[in-house]
């Protein structure tokens, strides 16, 4: 069993302004399940899923592929599909993805 605490969650910065990761766990093929807390107006790279992907929206407001997507909205990605994700208000979600996602720009 894993358990991941909202009171002793940590968050990482990545490698793209105003994007924080709370990684709950690496999958075996590649993939990973997490929180992403993203600021309003930043943006993660259009990549290219090799494995499927889910998508809930936590809270706020983002762009996933060109789709406004609310809080309690939820998405899910097929392999082969690309997309980008753009913040239009401070927002969190969760995404599962079961193998990497490398980017396409």
């Amino acid at each position: 069993m894993l358990i991941n605490k909202a009171a002793t969650r940590s968050w990482a910065a990545t490698d793209f302004p105003g994007i924080e990761r709370s990684l709950f766990r690496n999958t075996e093929h590649g993939g990973r399940a997490s929180f992403v807390r993203l600021a309003a107006g930043s943006r993660f790279p259009r990549h290219t899923h090799q494995g499927g992907e889910e998508v809930v929206v936590i809270a706020g407001r983002v762009s996933i592929g060109g789709v406004d997507l609310d809080a309690g909205d939820y998405l899910h990605t097929d392999a082969g599909e690309e997309h980008d994700v753009v913040a239009l208000s401070d927002a969190v979600i969760f995404v599962s993805s079961q193998k990497p996602t490398p980017l396409v720009e």
